[in-house]
């Protein structure tokens, strides 16, 4: 599910529980300035998320900026969902079952020669799929509510 992230800035204010006045008092920045990041209008410089991220004690914040400001981070970094800490914990081990049974052995086997060639093409990619999905797992393990 790809999130929307314009939102996320709102997010983080109620997530700390306060009004937009006393968000924009913390921050150190003007109320217009909250109102417009939350409505999506302007994206707040770094350290503006990083000082929400850190007032609102959670670190995917800053994740989600990050994704929300930077395409090239969009095209690297997977999309990640705020899990519990048992979630995301069942989440990351079905994912290293899965990827153990076959991604591993067929990762293995396709690098074996030093080089990946027309004919095993579908199944590298496979592979990395699989990888990509460990790597999510493993970053909604690092975000989990109750893991920061």
């Amino acid at each position: 599910m790809e999130m929307d992230y314009r939102n996320i800035y709102r997010r983080a204010r109620t997530a700390a529980g306060l009004t937009q006045e006393r968000w924009a008092e913390i921050l150190g920045i003007s109320v217009d300035s909250v109102k417009a990041y939350e409505a999506g209008k302007t994206i707040p410089p770094d350290e503006i998320a990083l000082g929400m991220s850190e007032a609102a004690g959670q670190q995917i914040y800053c994740y989600w900026h990050l994704l929300n400001k930077s395409r090239v981070a969009g095209q690297i970094l997977p999309d990640v969902e705020r899990r519990t800490l048992p979630e995301a914990v069942l989440g990351l081990l079905v994912r290293v079952q899965d990827f153990q049974r076959g991604g591993l052995q067929d990762l293995l086997r396709l690098a074996a020669d030093g080089k990946i060639d027309q004919t095993e093409t579908l199944a590298f990619g496979e592979a990395l799929g699989e990888l990509d999905g460990l790597i999510r797992a493993a970053y909604e393990l690092q975000y989990a509510e109750g893991a920061e």
